[in-house]
């Protein structure tokens, strides 16, 4: 089972959080007949057939206007035969969309690089099994995980997963019962599409639902594509199990549409390898009322520890919020402000939060900065910027921002001296 998507803020804990290290490889794919356009051209079926010919795509686009759902947005069915070294992509999205992904479906590089992760019919080849750090396995109460089987550094990339299918949001909103009704021609387009067996092994949740449509609510990750709001379905990173203090947290990067579990501490040899279905951070009712909707009490180390431990953890987790609010309060002094950054990065990293302390490293940056003290504003700049390229997209739109603060607060430094 996967998480669904995690769009997740530290004030609401719903705000995007979505070190890449690539074993260096000696050989190379052929290359893609397919060269991109700098500004692909929108395809649906009411497009002339030649227009294909410099497509990825290699099956008509299906479209149809969801009018069940009050949309009037013409979504397509985009299918990519070759995609992943032949395992196949479906992308149910508008035309604009589509045309934006064009070049990354293409690309056959991501797929070679990633071969040695990449399960055919949901199994890892006993060779991939002895390159890679980490097997997949049978887990009591769990079905299957992901163990690790030689030691996994902070920051390191311990899996890579592309993607089979990817869902617009409008078109499959969150709720089940706003799914449009004409979501079944869809369906059974997309099920036997290429390796679906990767697919088909999947978790499922619901009775009386598609069996593609269940997987993708089951298993799907967040994603953004061309600014619109989607769903992500990785066969392989869907293996990692649930823990509410998850030792990796999954990476989406845009310019190859694949997702990366990077390790978020140290993992020791037979140690399971889980990621967090629901926003970090989140105090026990909040989690609580959030993993209902997998239908599973979570068994994690948090969740069972003692009442007074998770009772004081619950403490420092409200504590954040109070903290963050205290150090943009007006009248809050220097000192003040000081000591409650100290007390704010020695708690989140008690609660072992780094794949946020991006997000509030950019948030010290900009308080530091407004009370005059550019050097730590810079210090907290760069912080920042390393945490969120090792858990967010390094090419996204937070840390290109990042960048460009960074680039202002040097050049202020440079002028003040």
């Amino acid at each position: 089972m996967a998480p669904s998507p995690r769009l997740l803020t530290f004030l609401t804990f719903t705000l995007t959080l979505t070190l890449l290290t690539q074993a260096q490889q000696t050989q190379t794919p052929l290359p893609h007949p397919f060269t991109p356009q700098t500004c692909p051209t929108p395809f649906d079926d009411d497009s002339p057939a030649s227009q294909a010919a410099h497509l990825p795509w290699t099956s008509p686009p299906y479209c149809l206007t969801p009018r069940s759902i009050g949309s009037a947005q013409k979504f397509c069915l985009y299918t990519a035969a070759a995609y992943n070294l032949g395992a196949g992509l479906s992308v149910l999205t508008t035309p604009d969309a589509a045309a934006s992904l064009a070049a990354a479906v293409a690309d056959t590089l991501p797929a070679w690089h990633a071969r040695d992760h990449l399960a055919s019919g949901g199994r890892l080849s006993k060779e991939q099994e002895g390159r890679v750090k980490y097997k997949v396995v049978r887990m009591e109460g769990k079905g299957m995980g992901v163990v690790a089987t030689r030691r996994i550094d902070k920051f390191e990339t311990i899996m890579v997963s592309l993607p089979a299918v990817v869902v617009d949001n409008e078109f499959l909103p969150a709720e089940e019962d706003e799914a449009p009704a004409e979501g079944g021609k869809f369906w059974r387009r997309v099920q036997g599409v290429g390796d679906w067996e990767r697919v088909e092994r999947l978790a499922r949740s619901r009775e009386g639902v598609n069996v593609v449509e269940d997987v993708v609510r089951t298993n799907a990750f967040g994603v953004r594509v061309e600014g619109r709001e989607g769903k992500g379905l990785y066969p392989e990173i869907a293996r990692l199990n649930h823990a509410c203090d998850p030792n990796a947290f999954p990476r989406f990067t845009r310019s190859d549409l694949a997702m990366r579990a990077v390790a978020t501490r140290d993992i020791l040899p037979g140690e399971e390898i889980t990621i967090s279905y629901i926003p970090l951070g989140m105090p026990t009712p909040h989690r609580l009322r959030s993993l209902s909707n997998w239908g599973f009490n979570c068994t994690c180390a948090l969740c069972t520890s003692p009442p007074a431990a998770r009772d004081a953890s619950d403490t420092r987790r409200h504590r954040l919020v109070e903290v963050y609010y205290a150090m943009q309060e007006p009248g809050v002094s220097y000192e003040e402000l000081v000591e409650l950054t100290r007390e704010f990065v020695q708690t989140v990293e008690v609660e072992r939060l780094d794949t946020k302390i991006g997000e509030y490293y950019q948030a010290f940056m900009r308080i530091y900065y407004n009370a005059g003290d550019a050097e730590s504003a810079l210090k907290y700049a760069r912080l920042g910027l390393k945490y969120s390229e090792a858990f967010a997209d390094p090419e996204g739109g937070f840390c290109s921002g990042l960048r460009a603060d960074l680039k202002f607060l040097e050049a202020q430094m440079v002028g003040g001296k």
